[in-house]
This record gives C-alpha cells, structure tokens and sequence, in this order.
C-alpha cells in the first residue's frame, strides 16, 4: 500500500509540475514507406498535452531539427501514425565537393506541447531510407570524375 501512494504522488507531481511528459511517450518507432518515412508511437498518460510536433533532422546535421508536422493528442493510451513525405536525400557523392552518403539517413524526435506552454521531447530515433539503385550508380559515377 505504500509503496502505491508513493507511485500515485510521484505520478501527480509529474502532472502538476510539466515534468517528464516524454515519459508518457512509448514504442516510438520510425521506417522507411514509400517516398517518405512513417512514424508511430502510443501514449500513455497525457494530461495536460495539447499536440505533439513531429521534428526531423539529417545526418549531416543532426541537431538543426525542423517540424515535418503537428498531431493532436486524442487521449491517454493512444495509438498515433504520421507519414512524412516526400523526404529527399542527402546530395549525392561528388556534389559541392564533399561527400556525402549514398543511402537518406534521418533523426526523429517528438516535441510535446502542453497546456502551460512548456514543451518537452521524446527520445530520438534513427532510420534509413535507402537510395535507389539509379542514384547510387549515378553518385559512383560522378565520383570517379572529381
């Protein structure tokens, strides 16, 4: 029983105080669908959550995140999907003379926006959008002539 009001009051100080929101974020996952890349995650408590904002970022800058999009928090234990498209690659090898990877790698985040205005994020996840067959032949062959 004590350790049950332990939980309960570190549960409302969590509510209360816009803590760790993210905590209430689970199994956020993201792949490769089509043109673009398809991210989902379920909720778990989402008081005082108003929306989550979508962020994605390139490898090659890996801390500049942009909003790809903005979800509306539908309730505590929600399932939630969002496809992001079209997402483009990384320039190809030889491009501006530096090199760059053949395959689109991307990170993810969410960003919660709350009721008070305070924001917090989710854990990043990492994907990759392989290239296709054309623009990795085209990348090699501009890179034998630079």
């Amino acid at each position: 029983m004590k350790s049950f009001l332990i939980a309960v009051a570190a549960l409302a100080v969590i509510s209360v105080l816009g803590l760790d929101y993210a905590a209430g974020v689970d199994s956020f996952t993201a792949r490769p669908d089509g043109d673009g890349i398809t991210l989902e995650w379920h909720s778990q408590i989402e008081s005082g959550i108003t929306s989550y904002t979508v962020q994605r970022s390139d490898v090659q800058t890996p801390d500049d995140f942009q909003n790809a999009g903005n979800v509306a928090a539908t309730g505590s234990n929600s399932y939630y999907k969002f496809h992001d498209s079209p997402v483009s690659a990384a320039p190809l090898a030889g491009q501006n003379n530096n090199f760059h990877t053949l395959s689109d790698a991307f990170r993810y985040r969410l960003q919660i926006n709350l009721s008070s205005g305070d924001i917090s994020y989710s854990q990043t996840v990492n994907v990759t959008k392989p290239s296709s067959g054309v623009r990795r032949t085209w990348g090699m062959i501009k890179e034998m002539f630079h």
